[in-house]
């Protein structure tokens, strides 16, 4: 996820972006934050992921960090997201081990 101040942008937001086809150099300037960066068993879960965990929500492991971050940053531009700004949010995630078998 990134966080790009309003200096950057009309409003503050935070964005969750696919870090695998995002160029080091578009970050400049901005907060990058991971999934490691949100929380872990050491730190202690961040509520999505405790969610997810509980709910044996993991499939491989390749999709949900995605999905974990792009909840995270739905919630934190939207505290109460409805159904839509759900579904919006999670257009780009899949999981792969929907589409093949590994």
């Amino acid at each position: 996820m990134i966080y790009a101040p309003p200096i950057t942008t009309l409003t503050e937001s935070h964005l969750a972006i696919n870090a695998c086809l995002a160029p080091v150099a578009s970050m400049h300037g901005l907060a990058v934050t991971t999934v490691e960066g949100i929380g872990s068993i050491k730190t202690g879960l961040h509520p999505v992921q405790k969610r997810i965990a509980e709910a044996h929500g993991s499939q491989c492991g390749f999709c949900t960090p995605g999905i974990v971050m792009s909840m995270y940053a739905l919630l934190r531009n939207l505290p109460k997201p409805t159904m839509k700004d759900m579904e919006i949010a999670f257009q780009g995630n899949f999981s792969k081990s929907q589409v093949c078998s590994h």
